[in-house]
């Protein structure tokens, strides 16, 4: 009897082989997404930290300003601050159930954070650290709060040593306490680099965007990876 093994295994084993081979690498799928879903779950309880302190300030900044007689824009920070937080429930829902739609739903608001909320939350905050810094005062003949600008209305706004003590009492102090912004502003920062590495590992599981150091192979099995997620 040869010892010798033949040169081409018959076509039922080779099937074999094949199927075991697949089911191994199969095996992998599952643990990647796993761990992209974990990734996930902390990034949303990192949203929902920042919104809720990002609340929490903006709302005491409408309580200093409000004590001391300034005027700043009240409930922009608020409702971007709002956003943040549904985004990061949204992101824990979504990694928990494994359901689509949810991870479709934090990757889309992920990316409206990096292009509307973030930049106008440091917009915002920078325009009242710009007018407390430089002592501006503001008069109009229209409440500089309101959504009705009267037709031809006048407004004035005056900074430094163009105010005296008598233009003091007819006009309005504008801004807040630089240190309440410069802490909202380090926030939206913040959120602004979590929203981005969020859409990134996102696409990542849409697209197969393996952009950490995978391979070619990994790259082309990519997309099959979000097979376990059910629909919404």
């Amino acid at each position: 009897m040869s010892n010798s093994l033949p040169m081409a295994v018959s076509s039922p084993t080779k099937k074999i082989y094949e199927d075991l081979n697949n089911s191994t690498n199969n095996m992998i799928q599952p643990a990647t997404i796993l761990k992209l879903h974990n990734v996930l779950k902390c990034l949303s309880k990192c949203h929902i930290f920042i919104g809720l302190t990002m609340l929490i300030l903006s709302i005491y900044a409408d309580v200093v300003s409000h004590r001391s007689s300034t005027v700043r824009l009240h409930g922009v920070i608020e409702s971007c601050s709002i956003y943040f937080l549904l985004m990061g429930i949204a992101g824990i829902c979504g990694a928990a159930s494994h359901r689509r739609g949810l991870i479709i739903t934090f990757f889309v608001m992920g990316f409206h954070a990096i292009l509307i909320f973030v930049p106008t939350v440091i917009i915002t905050s920078s325009f009242d650290i710009h007018f407390y810094n430089h002592e501006c005062w503001g008069e109009c003949d229209w409440h500089l709060l309101s959504a009705y600008l009267p037709k031809n209305s006048k407004c004035q706004i005056l900074c430094g040593h163009n105010i005296d003590d008598s233009l003091r009492l007819s006009m309005t102090r504008l801004g807040t306490d630089y240190r309440l912004d410069a802490g909202i502003i380090t926030l939206a920062c913040i959120e602004f680099i979590l929203s981005i590495i969020t859409t990134v590992i996102c696409a990542q599981q849409f697209f197969g965007f393996f952009i950490f150091g995978k391979n070619t192979e990994n790259q082309n099995n990519a997309g099959i990876e979000m097979a376990p997620l059910t629909d919404s």
